[in-house]
């Protein structure tokens, strides 16, 4: 059989929601709304382009029950584009699509042989695609929280068929994901099928031993966050006449989320920052074409002007987020920026400091070492927030990063303040 080729993609989260982008003015909030529909349309145009034979989507269609209609008929219309071109889709459900949480559905269109797309939840369902010699076997998970080794049910492959597994699985774990379906790579090697199609961990990897089947976690094709950082896409597969397969990656974000962190210990001047973001900005933005690229900014590290960055943090957010727009090329945002540096002795500098201002630098430090001060903090804010009760959402006194951002803040501001108003007198 002459040569195949199948595309593999999984974590769609269509239309997932965006949380508090709204609370940035000049945030982009309808471009990255809409990015998980224009990257599922890129993944059709692939497709298409690529004259591929199949496709399988592995879990997390969708971001759970639908607001309304229109997510669902967009996905009927993507759907419909692939079948009218030939080209047969397989999908199974995962925890954020699983069946008992879909309240809604709609009539899918058809694979041009007459099968279902959507495979069953009760066993593992199984499409048989003769022309192309290829088996899908898969299962839809029938709840969220589907904690049993599913792979189990998986039957024996056909002889004489390329024999693909579509699951949704965390397999041995992996942080920031739910263990669902779990299973081991070697038991999904012991099968013995040619190619696993995995979804659930958002992050591309292969797994399994060199002599096995390829493992495959495509990734999911559009990141949401900052922690789904760098490019996202999927994957096609080639299969040559013996049945082999090699695998390319293929990006189709539309939206590019990136951290920048710069360690201040050599930096002697705040401008100089500034000048580190722009270098970087501009060298990412030649590296990702045409999409949006939103990052977040972080200084970290021991540095002699500790001090001095605090107490220009307003100043200095407000240029990092101008240089954004001015020098990104009308496609940068910074999403968020985090200021999380120490003085060199993870003190602040005493240096001639004696009297109010040794007792305030003292209190600070017996603050920060305090293993209580986030509650002793949260007991600090309550009585604010109750007065500014929206801003609730921003505080998070568990946070020790966030907790400790803020105490160096703090620290630096009232104390600059102070050393300005000894030196005027």
């Amino acid at each position: 059989m002459s040569k195949r080729r199948i595309l593999h993609a999984a974590d769609i989260h269509l239309d997932s929601p965006l949380q508090n982008l709204e609370s940035y003015e000049d945030a982009p909030v309808d471009h990255i709304r809409g990015a998980s529909r224009r990257a599922l349309e890129n993944l059709v145009r692939l497709a298409i382009d690529e004259e591929v034979d199949l496709v399988v989507i592995a879990g997390d269609l969708y971001d759970g029950d639908w607001r309304d209609q229109n997510t669902g008929l967009f996905f009927v219309a993507q759907a419909a584009k692939l079948t009218r071109a030939g080209i047969p889709l397989v999908v199974i459900r995962g925890n954020h699509d699983a069946q008992n949480i879909m309240t809604s559905s709609l009539p899918l269109p058809k694979n041009p042989d007459g099968s279902e797309i959507m495979l069953a939840a009760e066993k593992v369902d199984c499409r048989i695609f003769e022309s192309i010699g290829v088996a899908v076997h898969g299962r839809s998970f029938r709840k969220k929280a589907e904690t049993d080794d599913l792979s189990k049910t998986y039957p024996k492959p056909l002889s004489g068929m390329f024999n693909l597994g579509l699951l949704h699985t965390s397999l041995t774990g992996a942080e920031g994901h739910d263990n669902y379906s779990p299973c081991k790579p070697a038991e999904l090697t012991a099968k013995e099928y040619d190619y696993w199609a995995l979804g659930h961990i958002h992050i591309r990897g292969e797994h399994g031993s060199e002599d096995g089947a390829p493992i495959v976690f495509s990734g999911n094709i559009q990141g949401r966050h900052i922690r789904e950082s760098g490019e996202k896409g999927c994957v096609i597969i080639d299969i040559n006449s013996r049945g082999k397969c090699t695998r390319t990656f293929h990006p189709l974000d539309v939206v590019r989320w990136e951290s920048f962190e710069i360690n201040a210990a050599k930096i002697e001047y705040v401008d100089d920052i500034i000048e580190e973001y722009e270098r970087w900005l501009q060298q990412t933005v030649n590296t990702i074409d045409d999409r949006l690229l939103v990052s977040r900014v972080s200084i970290v590290g021991e540095t002699p002007i500790h001090n001095d960055l605090h107490q220009s943090r307003r100043r200095l957010e407000a240029s990092l987020r101008a240089t954004a727009i001015t020098h990104g090329g009308g496609q940068a945002w910074m999403e968020k920026f985090r200021l999380r540096t120490s003085t060199p002795n993870h003190e602040l500098n005493m240096g001639d400091l004696e009297g109010p201002l040794a007792s305030v630098s003292k209190i600070f430090d017996d603050l920060r070492s305090s293993p209580e001060r986030g509650k002793l903090i949260a007991n600090e804010f309550s009585a604010l927030l109750k007065k500014v009760p929206e801003q609730e959402e921003h505080f998070s006194a568990g946070n020790d990063q966030w907790v400790d951002e803020l105490i160096e803040s703090a620290a630096a501001e009232l104390l600059g303040r102070l050393q300005g108003s000894e030196d005027a007198n």
